[in-house]
């Protein structure tokens, strides 16, 4: 792998050398608007972004983990479709009708 194109992972990805890293203080780092893909002889070896980008991506990652799981409980996965089925053919109801049930169905004491 010779090098990664810059459009694929973002368009603010900017590739340096390892000697380009050694020289960003911390000032530097934390007012970078790049992402850095870091590398060595033309190979890409790490990459350093912002801690809030690190963030965000960790919580799609983590979205995309929970929605592998819900689709892969048949189950779940059978729920979710039949629910899209009636929600497709009208059969729905506001939530307020469905607050006012569970109260009927619940009466205070």
């Amino acid at each position: 792998m010779n090098s990664i194109p810059n459009s694929y992972v973002n368009p603010n990805v900017r590739t340096v050398g390892v000697s380009k890293l050694r020289s960003l203080n911390a000032t530097q780092l934390r007012d970078m608007d790049k992402t850095l893909v870091i590398q060595e002889n033309n190979e890409p070896v790490a990459v350093l972004l912002k801690y809030e980008e690190y963030l965000a991506m960790q919580e799609k990652m983590l979205s995309v983990i929970d929605a592998q799981s819900i689709l892969s409980d048949k189950n779940a996965a059978n729920s979710i479709l039949s629910g899209r089925a009636d929600a497709k053919a009208g059969n729905t109801r506001s939530i307020e009708d469905v607050r006012e049930s569970i109260n009927r169905n619940n009466p205070k004491k």
